[in-house]
């Protein structure tokens, strides 16, 4: 019953990661910062109770900003949408053209953390944008296809328990949720025991070969994943429908995916907080 209680939480929801998978990635980042740079990161988010904690600041983006108009700025810095392989300038042309990307939103807030100028309010709130937007950067479907709103116009979809009933979702909010939900429920995990499972398989090769690259490579990589596994039924070769039923053959292809993205992120995520603090 708890099992299912935790997944009848909005499916359909477009948030990317969903909050869960986002307290992941910066918790799994917390553990790789060093002492000093974690102290500094904790000052600066005390100004906010409710996100004071590097887990619970990364789903401000979400759960405050998307919210309040004054940052309907940052919207399209939350995703990016690459049809086919690009370069770095060919993706920051994109960007540029559509008021901006979670490559330049990255970016962006980098350089508002690094700046001698900006006040600590401003270096506060970059701090929760950089936090979520790193997070979005692994996610898939955020670097999927702009005709389907990265999967989100492909609905009607059965996800194992995360559609009890006639519940039915999406496939952009199947890998921001459905994957990382189903598998909190079926271990008993709450998500700072996925974070902890999840950093206790990464190893010294991985860091070292993960933080080579940059935002751009991140991008790539989710593009890349996204048409191997995103967009696709369990079979590897079949494009998910509206109205497909995504079974255990699916899920126990794609979790791997998810998972290995989420470790990414928060390796990464803890390599820039490390140069910034």
């Amino acid at each position: 019953m708890v099992g299912l209680a935790a997944l009848c939480v909005n499916p359909s929801s477009a948030l990317a990661w969903h909050d869960d998978g986002h307290r992941i990635v910066a918790e799994i980042a917390s553990r790789h910062l060093s002492k000093s740079a974690l102290e500094q990161i904790n000052a600066l988010l005390a100004d906010m109770p409710d996100y004071s904690t590097m887990a619970t600041a990364a789903t401000w983006a979400d759960q405050q900003a998307k919210l309040d108009p004054a940052f309907a700025f940052a919207y399209s810095s939350h995703y990016i949408n690459v049809e086919q392989r690009a370069t770095p300038r060919e993706v920051l042309a994109t960007c540029l053209e559509k008021s901006g990307c979670v490559v330049t939103g990255i970016a962006y807030y980098v350089d508002v953390l690094r700046s001698q100028r900006a006040s600590r309010a401003q270096r506060a709130e970059a701090l929760r944008f950089l936090l979520h937007f790193v997070g979005d950067a692994h996610q898939p479907l955020h670097a999927g296809h702009s005709h389907d709103k990265g999967g989100n116009d492909i609905n009607e979809l059965r996800l194992l328990e995360y559609t009890p009933a006639k519940e039915r979702t999406n496939l952009h909010a199947a890998w921001d949720g459905g994957l990382i939900a189903i598998t909190m429920a079926r271990e008993g995990w709450t998500w700072q025991r996925y974070a902890v499972e999840l950093d206790a398989r990464i190893s010294d090769e991985m860091i070292a070969r993960w933080g080579r690259g940059s935002a751009y490579d991140w991008v790539e990589e989710s593009r890349l994943f996204a048409a191997a596994n995103g967009y696709l039924r369990a079979d590897a070769m079949t494009p998910v429908r509206p109205g497909d039923a995504l079974g255990e053959d699916w899920y126990q292809r794609n979790l791997p995916v998810a998972e290995q993205r989420l470790q990414q992120g928060g390796v990464r995520l803890a390599l820039v907080l490390e140069e910034l603090f």
